[in-house]
């Protein structure tokens, strides 16, 4: 018990029950004690402890992608590429990667996303749209713009 205390470890116990000094040493510690009398929800405990434990993996899927058409430049605005989506929907609050000749070149997030002079949220496939890209000017004609979305998938043992 004192090597689970100085490691701040979960005690378990199967078939068992803690006699009242060990019970007095726990709650000093204040440690966890489960006990179990069924091997299987003790597996089932022990496996969603150390899921719990685990990072998550990060899931990434293409939303969007934007053929950049042509580029204008604004003093006010910097670069703002001129394109067309032609996969999916471009999402404004969504990350973005910027790729020259199938190159990551940027990551980053979108500044504005216009469709003539309105600004909007999202622009489907087919579409011409504006689009200016957060701290980041050195778009070309010919890049794609990638909007992508992050998922969070829990990992278990």
């Amino acid at each position: 018990m004192n090597l689970a205390a100085s490691s701040a470890s979960t005690l378990i116990g199967f078939n068992v029950r803690a006699d009242s000094k060990a019970k007095k040493i726990i709650e000093i510690n204040n440690q966890e004690l489960f006990y179990f009398s069924v091997i299987y929800e003790l597996i089932d405990h022990v496996k969603n402890q150390l899921s719990g434990l685990l990072e998550p993996d990060i899931k990434e899927e293409i939303i969007g992608i934007a053929e950049v058409k042509d580029v204008f430049r604004s003093s006010k605005l910097g670069a703002i590429a001129g394109s067309i989506v032609s996969e999916g929907v471009i999402q404004k609050d969504q990350p973005i990667r910027v790729l020259r000749d199938n190159v990551v070149i940027y990551e980053g997030e979108l500044e504005s996303l216009r469709r003539f002079k309105e600004d909007v949220r999202e622009v489907k496939s087919g579409t011409e749209c504006g689009i200016g890209v957060k701290d980041y000017n050195d778009i070309k004609t010919g890049d794609q713009i990638e909007v992508y979305k992050r998922t969070e998938v829990s990992r278990t043992v």
